[in-house]
């Protein structure tokens, strides 16, 4: 009922970048814009860098402090701002009272949404980001190496800040790169893209939102993984 209410409010605000969990966009959606931008930079003969943000239970992390301060400006209703922080900061216990001050309920159908309007205002850069809840991509394409490498650095530097303020934890060993180009003669080429002084992984085919994303976007490692499964699952079956 109370998702219901606040959602035309809330929708209403959140950045076109943030498609996790409304209506009309989908894992599809995200990954299908990722690929046309990036195919947009091969026809501009420039090259396409990607960061594949991960977050530590990024859920489990949502400050509740924080996330009152931005209900409130987002819903013009302290009343039921009250009451959705009420139902955060309880754990349902009768036999002791315990105060949470952190995290979303899991599973709770207003556990996206709390989470898609504590991210809103993710800080402008100059990458263009790519959201899908708590999966969080930026790309940024430019006609050298270096330019493109600066500018994720940053990038990265500016969306770190702001992790730091709202207490989300940006887990480094998990954050990959990747550089999307043509050139044959670079194809072992590796971004340098630093976060805190250290080196992100960089991956050939990293996975967003199910699909792996090669660097000249043939999709031939995920068509190979499809064909995999489904032939083990044809297996599993006659046997």
């Amino acid at each position: 009922m109370i998702h219901s209410r606040i959602k035309p409010v809330v929708d209403s605000q959140l950045p076109r970048e943030q498609a996790g969990f409304r209506r009309g966009r989908s894992t599809v959606d995200q990954v299908t814009l990722l690929s046309q931008d990036i195919e947009d930079s091969f026809q501009d003969n420039a090259k396409a860098g990607v960061v594949y943000l991960d977050l530590t239970a990024a859920y489990d992390t949502v400050w509740h402090r924080g996330l009152h301060l931005k209900l409130l400006r987002t819903i013009p209703d302290r009343h039921m701002v009250k009451f959705i922080m009420e139902t955060l900061t309880s754990d349902g216990q009768r036999s002791r009272l315990r105060r949470l001050r952190n995290g979303v309920p899991q599973g709770s159908v207003l556990s996206p949404m709390l989470f898609n309007i504590y991210v809103h205002d993710l800080p402008d850069t100059t990458s263009r980001k790519y959201g899908y809840a708590d999966d969080l991509a930026i790309m940024l394409r430019r006609p050298t190496w270096k330019a493109m490498e600066d500018g994720l650095i940053d990038d990265l530097g500016t969306l770190v800040a702001y992790f730091q303020r709202w207490r989300l934890q940006l887990n480094i060993g998990k954050t990959v790169a990747a550089g999307y180009h043509l050139s044959t003669r670079e194809a072992r080429r590796e971004l340098e893209v630093c976060v805190n002084n250290k080196r992100l992984e960089v991956q050939q085919a990293p996975k967003y939102l199910g699909v792996r994303l090669d660097r000249i976007l043939s999709f031939k490692q995920h068509l190979e993984e499809v064909k995999a499964k489904a032939e083990c699952g044809t297996a599993q079956k006659n046997n």
